[in-house]
Protein backbone atom coordinates (compact mmCIF):
# COMPACT_ATOMS: atom_id res chain seq x y z
CA UNK A 1 0.00 0.00 0.00
CA UNK A 2 2.70 2.38 1.24
CA UNK A 3 4.57 1.43 -2.55
CA UNK A 4 1.41 2.50 -4.49
CA UNK A 5 1.48 5.96 -2.79
CA UNK A 6 5.08 6.72 -3.47
CA UNK A 7 4.38 5.42 -6.88
CA UNK A 8 1.76 7.95 -6.88
CA UNK A 9 3.24 11.04 -5.95
CA UNK A 10 6.53 10.17 -8.38
CA UNK A 11 4.37 10.22 -11.15
CA UNK A 12 2.70 13.11 -9.99
CA UNK A 13 5.47 15.36 -9.84
CA UNK A 14 6.76 13.88 -12.90
CA UNK A 15 3.62 15.17 -14.27
CA UNK A 16 3.78 18.67 -12.63
CA UNK A 17 7.67 19.11 -14.45
CA UNK A 18 6.56 18.32 -17.66
CA UNK A 19 3.80 20.54 -17.52
CA UNK A 20 5.99 23.39 -16.68
CA UNK A 21 8.60 22.78 -19.27
CA UNK A 22 10.66 19.71 -17.41
CA UNK A 23 14.05 20.44 -19.95
CA UNK A 24 14.07 23.86 -18.90
CA UNK A 25 17.35 25.22 -17.35
CA UNK A 26 16.38 26.60 -14.40
CA UNK A 27 14.72 23.04 -13.57
CA UNK A 28 17.24 20.84 -14.50
CA UNK A 29 19.98 23.36 -12.44
CA UNK A 30 17.68 25.27 -9.13
CA UNK A 31 20.76 27.01 -8.36
CA UNK A 32 20.28 28.90 -11.12
CA UNK A 33 16.57 30.02 -10.10
CA UNK A 34 18.55 31.64 -7.39
CA UNK A 35 20.96 33.71 -9.42
CA UNK A 36 20.31 37.03 -10.09
CA UNK A 37 20.95 39.07 -13.19
CA UNK A 38 23.36 42.41 -12.05
CA UNK A 39 21.18 45.67 -13.10
CA UNK A 40 23.63 47.74 -15.34
CA UNK A 41 24.44 51.08 -13.73
CA UNK A 42 23.84 54.41 -15.99
CA UNK A 43 26.85 55.91 -17.02
CA UNK A 44 27.84 59.02 -15.58
CA UNK A 45 27.83 62.76 -17.52
CA UNK A 46 30.11 65.17 -17.34
CA UNK A 47 28.48 67.88 -15.11
CA UNK A 48 29.27 70.47 -17.13
CA UNK A 49 28.41 70.49 -20.64
CA UNK A 50 31.98 71.15 -22.59
CA UNK A 51 30.32 72.71 -25.66
CA UNK A 52 30.63 76.05 -26.77
CA UNK A 53 27.56 78.55 -24.57
CA UNK A 54 25.04 79.65 -27.37
CA UNK A 55 23.63 82.75 -26.54
CA UNK A 56 19.81 84.37 -27.29
CA UNK A 57 20.27 84.49 -30.90
CA UNK A 58 21.53 80.84 -31.56
CA UNK A 59 25.13 82.40 -32.22
CA UNK A 60 28.13 80.86 -30.51
CA UNK A 61 30.61 82.77 -27.69
CA UNK A 62 34.06 81.87 -28.14
CA UNK A 63 35.78 82.05 -24.64
CA UNK A 64 37.46 85.48 -24.05
CA UNK A 65 41.54 85.86 -25.27
CA UNK A 66 43.61 86.51 -22.72
CA UNK A 67 44.39 90.59 -21.87
CA UNK A 68 47.93 91.68 -23.98
CA UNK A 69 50.63 93.14 -21.84
CA UNK A 70 50.20 96.97 -21.59
CA UNK A 71 52.82 98.77 -24.09
CA UNK A 72 55.21 100.57 -22.58
CA UNK A 73 55.67 104.05 -23.33
CA UNK A 74 58.38 105.84 -25.07
CA UNK A 75 60.44 107.92 -23.24
CA UNK A 76 62.02 111.62 -24.62
CA UNK A 77 65.28 109.87 -25.33
CA UNK A 78 63.60 107.02 -27.19
CA UNK A 79 60.91 109.63 -29.02
CA UNK A 80 63.71 111.57 -29.57
CA UNK A 81 66.04 108.24 -31.20
CA UNK A 82 63.04 107.65 -33.62
CA UNK A 83 62.30 111.12 -35.15
CA UNK A 84 66.33 111.04 -35.86
CA UNK A 85 65.57 107.64 -37.59
CA UNK A 86 62.89 109.13 -39.78
CA UNK A 87 64.41 112.11 -40.60
CA UNK A 88 67.92 110.31 -41.70
CA UNK A 89 65.85 107.76 -43.62
CA UNK A 90 64.07 110.19 -45.94
CA UNK A 91 66.97 112.08 -46.40
CA UNK A 92 68.83 108.83 -47.56
CA UNK A 93 65.38 107.90 -49.88
CA UNK A 94 65.42 111.56 -51.45
CA UNK A 95 69.40 111.69 -52.19
CA UNK A 96 68.66 107.74 -54.27
CA UNK A 97 65.76 109.92 -56.08
CA UNK A 98 67.67 113.13 -56.83
CA UNK A 99 70.15 111.09 -58.89
CA UNK A 100 67.52 108.32 -59.95
CA UNK A 101 64.16 109.72 -60.95
CA UNK A 102 62.93 110.91 -64.37
CA UNK A 103 59.95 113.03 -63.12
CA UNK A 104 60.05 116.55 -62.38
CA UNK A 105 57.39 116.09 -59.96
CA UNK A 106 59.05 113.34 -58.03
CA UNK A 107 62.96 115.49 -58.22
CA UNK A 108 61.16 118.74 -56.95
CA UNK A 109 59.76 116.21 -54.08
CA UNK A 110 63.35 114.67 -53.23
CA UNK A 111 64.28 117.78 -53.26
CA UNK A 112 61.89 119.38 -50.58
CA UNK A 113 62.59 116.00 -48.66
CA UNK A 114 66.54 116.38 -48.36
CA UNK A 115 66.18 120.60 -47.46
CA UNK A 116 62.92 119.75 -44.79
CA UNK A 117 64.26 116.53 -43.42
CA UNK A 118 67.59 118.52 -43.29
CA UNK A 119 66.04 120.90 -41.10
CA UNK A 120 63.95 118.61 -38.71
CA UNK A 121 67.43 116.56 -38.16
CA UNK A 122 69.11 119.65 -37.02
CA UNK A 123 66.80 120.90 -34.84
CA UNK A 124 66.22 117.80 -33.37
CA UNK A 125 69.97 117.37 -32.48
CA UNK A 126 69.66 120.77 -30.73
CA UNK A 127 67.18 120.46 -28.88
CA UNK A 128 67.93 117.17 -27.07
CA UNK A 129 71.71 118.75 -26.22
CA UNK A 130 70.00 121.39 -24.70
CA UNK A 131 67.49 119.39 -22.93
CA UNK A 132 70.27 116.81 -22.06
CA UNK A 133 68.22 114.13 -23.36
CA UNK A 134 70.39 111.04 -24.94
CA UNK A 135 68.94 108.98 -27.97
CA UNK A 136 68.20 105.30 -26.92
CA UNK A 137 67.27 102.70 -29.65
CA UNK A 138 63.31 101.07 -29.66
CA UNK A 139 61.27 98.84 -31.44
CA UNK A 140 59.63 101.42 -32.89
CA UNK A 141 63.18 103.37 -34.44
CA UNK A 142 64.52 99.67 -35.02
CA UNK A 143 61.53 98.94 -37.34
CA UNK A 144 62.08 102.48 -39.55
CA UNK A 145 65.50 101.26 -40.03
CA UNK A 146 64.64 98.03 -41.15
CA UNK A 147 62.01 99.68 -43.26
CA UNK A 148 63.90 102.24 -45.09
CA UNK A 149 67.00 99.20 -45.85
CA UNK A 150 64.42 97.65 -47.32
CA UNK A 151 63.01 100.40 -49.77
CA UNK A 152 66.18 101.51 -50.38
CA UNK A 153 67.29 98.15 -51.86
CA UNK A 154 64.26 98.12 -53.77
CA UNK A 155 64.88 101.35 -55.14
CA UNK A 156 68.61 100.56 -56.53
CA UNK A 157 66.74 98.03 -58.96
CA UNK A 158 64.39 100.34 -60.77
CA UNK A 159 64.86 102.78 -63.19
CA UNK A 160 63.57 105.66 -65.49
CA UNK A 161 59.27 104.96 -65.01
CA UNK A 162 59.37 102.58 -62.59
CA UNK A 163 61.74 104.22 -60.55
CA UNK A 164 59.67 107.47 -59.75
CA UNK A 165 56.77 104.84 -59.02
CA UNK A 166 58.58 103.06 -56.38
CA UNK A 167 59.81 106.04 -54.80
CA UNK A 168 56.53 107.88 -54.78
CA UNK A 169 54.88 104.42 -53.51
CA UNK A 170 57.12 104.46 -50.70
CA UNK A 171 56.81 107.84 -49.45
CA UNK A 172 53.18 107.33 -49.87
CA UNK A 173 53.53 104.54 -46.90
CA UNK A 174 56.32 105.99 -44.70
CA UNK A 175 54.60 109.41 -43.85
CA UNK A 176 51.47 107.68 -43.67
CA UNK A 177 53.32 105.06 -40.93
CA UNK A 178 55.22 108.31 -39.46
CA UNK A 179 52.25 110.12 -38.87
CA UNK A 180 50.36 107.19 -36.91
CA UNK A 181 53.99 107.06 -35.12
CA UNK A 182 53.44 111.06 -34.23
CA UNK A 183 49.87 110.26 -33.43
CA UNK A 184 50.00 107.29 -31.18
CA UNK A 185 53.35 107.27 -29.96
CA UNK A 186 55.55 110.16 -30.14
CA UNK A 187 53.00 113.10 -29.04
CA UNK A 188 51.14 111.26 -26.52
CA UNK A 189 54.38 110.41 -24.28
CA UNK A 190 56.74 113.16 -24.62
CA UNK A 191 57.36 114.60 -21.30
CA UNK A 192 59.97 117.36 -22.17
CA UNK A 193 57.71 121.01 -23.09
CA UNK A 194 60.23 121.93 -25.72
CA UNK A 195 59.94 118.21 -27.67
CA UNK A 196 56.46 118.44 -27.42
CA UNK A 197 56.29 121.99 -29.06
CA UNK A 198 59.13 120.31 -31.68
CA UNK A 199 56.70 116.86 -32.51
CA UNK A 200 53.56 119.07 -33.11
CA UNK A 201 55.82 121.46 -35.34
CA UNK A 202 56.74 118.25 -37.13
CA UNK A 203 53.61 116.83 -37.26
CA UNK A 204 52.58 119.34 -39.60
CA UNK A 205 55.50 118.79 -42.11
CA UNK A 206 54.89 115.28 -42.01
CA UNK A 207 51.23 115.59 -42.98
CA UNK A 208 51.81 117.84 -45.69
CA UNK A 209 54.72 115.55 -47.20
CA UNK A 210 51.90 113.14 -47.03
CA UNK A 211 49.74 115.49 -48.87
CA UNK A 212 52.13 115.84 -51.71
CA UNK A 213 53.35 112.41 -52.19
CA UNK A 214 49.17 110.95 -52.60
CA UNK A 215 48.55 114.39 -54.76
CA UNK A 216 52.23 113.03 -57.28
CA UNK A 217 51.92 109.23 -56.61
CA UNK A 218 47.83 109.89 -58.07
CA UNK A 219 49.56 111.57 -61.28
CA UNK A 220 52.05 109.27 -62.19
CA UNK A 221 48.84 106.77 -62.24
CA UNK A 222 47.22 108.96 -64.82
CA UNK A 223 49.78 109.62 -66.30
CA UNK A 224 49.27 113.37 -65.86
CA UNK A 225 52.78 113.91 -63.80
CA UNK A 226 55.04 116.27 -65.94
CA UNK A 227 58.41 114.36 -67.13
CA UNK A 228 62.00 115.61 -66.36
CA UNK A 229 63.32 118.59 -68.57
CA UNK A 230 66.97 117.59 -70.06
CA UNK A 231 69.32 120.16 -69.66
CA UNK A 232 69.78 122.59 -72.03
CA UNK A 233 72.94 122.65 -73.59
CA UNK A 234 74.26 125.45 -75.46
CA UNK A 235 74.59 125.66 -78.87
CA UNK A 236 77.51 124.93 -80.70
CA UNK A 237 79.86 127.33 -82.02
CA UNK A 238 79.36 128.05 -85.79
Amino acid sequence: MRSLVKQGLLVSSFMMLVACGGDDKAAKDPSAMNTATPTPMPESKPLVDPKPVESATGSTTAPPEPAKPAEKPLTDGEIVQVTSTANNGEIEMAQLAAKSATNADVKSFAAMMLTQHREMETKGKALATKAKITPADNDASTALKSDVASVVTNLKSQKGKEFDKAYMEAQVKAHRDVLNLFDNKLLPNAQNGDLKTLLTDARGHVAAHLAKAEEIQGKLDTGAAGAAKPTDKAAPKK
